[in-house]
């Protein structure tokens, strides 16, 4: 049964069965709550909603299980604040794969229905709620609205803030080579601070508490900005042949150029620990073309909606 504590639900909805996510606007964690509300009634049989944690301001971490197969992929979005396109984007997938596999039709070349009563897909769509409502409503949105006006300057511009409501960049925080991370600020702010320790923020926490409670055959972590693929962390021998193998799958799927390995990342990110702990392959797909520091524009969404539809689904059903 679904964890449904803290959720919000509607007693009454009017929508279209296909579409209750509308991935074309500012997505707010509100709307967020408020959409899977909507799909886990709609979709009882074969979705659930789960709360993993809390976020350093108390708002819901939710997971969301998609199908009724034993094995399980992951896939989560908006570590990043500035980047919750991946949110939109996540949520969308949540919406059309849930709608395919009630009605038995295909997405692409893939037929849903059989693909998950085989691999249930696991969803994070917003792993920093905090953040991301700093950026799109501004520092009233914040339970000390002050002290994230002190870490930006004054500035009460959030466009550009990466980092969650402390100032810790979460994507720096998993335990993969944390203590040799290069680049990073000196103090909290809007990007780049690891924090005091690795795992130290209760958003990355409870994504590692969520990892380890499962045994994902693989993960997919959604970034926005640069259409390239990131793939590798130290693999050797048959795993990175493995590795490899797929990511040359999801990059010719989505048109993303993989990240050649003397480029990669130097740790502290999800992928990374993952693909060093769980011994199994995992992607940060930047999703748009380079965008800056700043949210990557709604009018992208199409383009990368059209590059991502079936990824998803094309990894769990390679994951034999």
């Amino acid at each position: 049964m679904a964890n449904r504590q803290g959720f919000l639900y509607m007693n009454s909805v009017t929508f279209s069965p296909k579409d209750i996510v509308n991935p074309k606007t500012v997505y707010t964690y509100t709307q967020m709550e408020r959409d899977l509300g909507i799909l886990e009634k709609m979709y009882s049989d074969f979705l659930e909603v789960h709360t993993i944690g809390q976020s350093v301001d108390g708002r819901e971490l939710y997971a969301v299980k998609l199908g009724k197969g034993k094995k399980e992929i992951f896939i989560n979005g908006s570590h990043h604040a500035r980047e919750y396109i991946s949110t939109n984007l996540v949520m969308e997938k949540i919406d059309q794969y849930a709608y395919s596999y009630a009605k038995g039709t295909k997405i692409g070349s893939y037929h849903t229905r059989t693909i998950l009563d085989d691999t249930a897909i696991w969803f994070v769509p917003m792993v920093n709620p905090d953040g991301v409502s700093l950026v799109q409503l501004g520092h009233k949105s914040a339970k000390r609205p002050q002290e994230v006006l002190k870490m930006n300057g004054g500035n009460t511009n959030f466009a550009a803030w990466k980092a969650n409501i402390r100032g810790v960049d979460l994507n720096k925080q998993y335990p993969a080579n944390w203590n040799n991370l290069c680049c990073n600020a000196r103090y909290p702010g809007p990007q780049n601070y690891k924090g005091t320790k690795a795992l130290s923020e209760p958003e990355t926490k409870a994504l590692y508490d969520f990892t380890l409670k499962h045994n994902f055959r693989a993960a997919i972590s959604y970034h926005s900005s640069g259409e390239i693929l990131y793939w590798y962390f130290k693999q050797q021998g048959s795993q990175l042949s493995r590795d490899e193998k797929l990511a040359r799958k999801v990059s010719r799927a989505t048109g993303y150029s993989m990240v050649p390995k003397s480029a990669s990342g130097t740790g502290g990110g999800y992928t990374d620990w993952f693909i060093s702990s769980q011994k199994m392959p995992a992607f940060t797909p930047e999703v748009s073309p380079y965008a800056g520091h700043q949210p990557v524009p709604l009018s992208n969404f199409d383009r990368i909606w059209k590059q991502n539809v079936t990824i998803g689904l094309m990894v769990a059903n390679e994951m034999k």
